[in-house]
């Protein structure tokens, strides 16, 4: 599945969408705090790429790091998403 970290959609309160840059918070996490060299070099093209290409691993991978360091509101149109690509 292919994700755009720079554009993620996001809905206030109200209901009303928003596209948000998460790339560089995201890239920077994974690669400054990953225990695996593979995930280190996700994180890396997560914040150089922005739109990446991911297999069931990587997306679950990804959703740990989400889930530990985000939002509600960003976990909640995120999480789903990389659900699909396992």
């Amino acid at each position: 599945m292919r994700i755009d970290f720079s554009k993620v959609q996001i809905k206030d309160i109200e209901g009303n969408a928003q596209s948000v840059d998460i790339s560089k918070e995201l890239g920077n996490m994974m690669y400054l705090n990953a225990q695996d060299i593979a995930v280190a070099d996700l994180g890396h093209d997560i914040y150089h790429k922005k739109e990446v290409e991911l297999n069931k691993e990587q997306a679950q991978n990804v959703k740990a790091f989400i889930d530990s360091g985000f939002k509600a509101i960003v976990k909640r149109e995120l999480l789903p998403l990389l659900d699909k690509a396992e």
